[in-house]
């Protein structure tokens, strides 16, 4: 993912009032690090032991040439960083410093060349105008709504995240496994063993283990879409059983999971290939996407998202674009700006 660091690869954030933003950089899994300066440009040819940290390193290291053909002139530009600081559950980031588009990778991580394309991916979106989201709460959440016992800002920086990085991925991992035979699966499905093993889930940052039923449904359902689109058909089934002897409305959760699922529309595409017609049009379904997926969470508020605007200046260095994505009472009140993230 995830991220946009959006990791690729795996994870695990007051009651509404005022206004709140949320802007925050796309990627739930793929964000993390700790970048330093002074790195310096690698020509050679890779070897197994050259896994020193923050040299920067062209793609050809990791590619044939005629492999590199469909990534276009990203694959000229983007670096490649290994970085050993990043946690296990962190396989790899995409940022860009002083202009230069990296792909930050995990020694450790299972697939080094899926994480490379994962990131590089990333970055081709952020360049063809993958929106930034500005999330706000116009009104009060109501009574009834599970938002009412976590933070929006969590639940923005967090669960929806996920879900956007989930949309993004499904636009370009059945092109990588088709010209470069290799998938999510390296990473998710060694993600989900390890929560499986230790009978324990990330609640994106919502609340605890312990935390309101309400809103672990809407994590764990989170859960389940992400292994349905990105894991093995094994783990699939693996975690599928775990929830349900984990949770005691497991069978609800996984019906919700399921739902989610069914809201991505996972294309096999060459997004250079698309004119600028199409890929408006590839974006446009992506945002739809997403406001299917929030409704489906059953906040309690009707989803807005607006038309992609242009941004006067690229946020985080990275994004051109920005998508508004509101969350509506039916009695209008004050608005809680949650901010907003844009993609790795």
């Amino acid at each position: 993912g995830g991220g946009r660091g959006g990791e690729a690869l795996s994870l695990s954030r007051e009651p509404l009032g005022g206004m709140v933003k949320c802007f925050a950089i796309c990627l739930p899994k793929c964000v993390g690090g700790k970048g330093k300066k002074g790195v310096s440009d690698s020509d050679g040819p890779r070897t197994k032991d050259d896994d020193r940290n923050h040299v920067h390193r062209k793609l050809t290291q990791y590619f044939k040439e005629s492999e590199l053909v469909v990534l276009g002139d990203l694959s000229t530009r983007v670096r490649v960083v290994i970085d050993s600081s990043l946690p296990d559950t962190l396989h790899g980031t995409s940022r860009v410093t002083l202009g230069v588009p990296l792909a930050v990778v995990n020694p450790r991580a299972p697939d080094r060349r899926y994480v490379i394309l994962h990131e590089l991916m990333h970055h081709q979106l952020d360049e063809l105008g993958c929106p930034s989201l500005c999330c706000t709460v116009k009104g009060t959440e109501p009574q009834s709504s599970w938002l009412r016992h976590t933070k929006f800002q969590s639940f923005v920086r967090g669960l929806l995240v996920q879900l956007w990085e989930l949309v993004q991925h499904s636009r370009f991992n059945l092109m990588l496994k088709r010209i470069f035979n290799c998938g999510p699966e390296s990473a998710r499905d060694g993600e989900y063993r390890r929560y499986i093993k230790h009978t324990a889930l990330p609640m994106y940052g919502m609340c605890g283990q312990n935390g309101h039923g309400s809103v672990r449904k809407v994590a764990v359902s989170a859960h389940v879409a992400t292994t349905m689109l990105e894991a093995s058909p094994a783990v699939q089934e693996e975690f599928k059983k775990f929830v349900r002897s984990r949770f005691a409305h497991g069978e609800d959760m996984i019906a919700m999971g399921e739902k989610l699922y069914s809201y991505v529309r996972s294309i096999d595409v060459e997004l250079l290939k698309c004119s600028r017609e199409e890929l408006d049009k590839i974006i446009s379904e992506m945002l739809v996407d997403l406001q299917k997926m929030l409704t489906e969470l059953d906040t309690g508020m009707k989803v807005v998202i607006s038309a992609v605007k242009p941004l006067k200046e690229k946020f985080n260095g990275r994004c051109t674009t920005v998508a508004e994505v509101d969350f509506c009472t039916p009695h209008p009140g004050v608005s809680v700006n949650a901010g907003g993230f844009g993609g790795a």
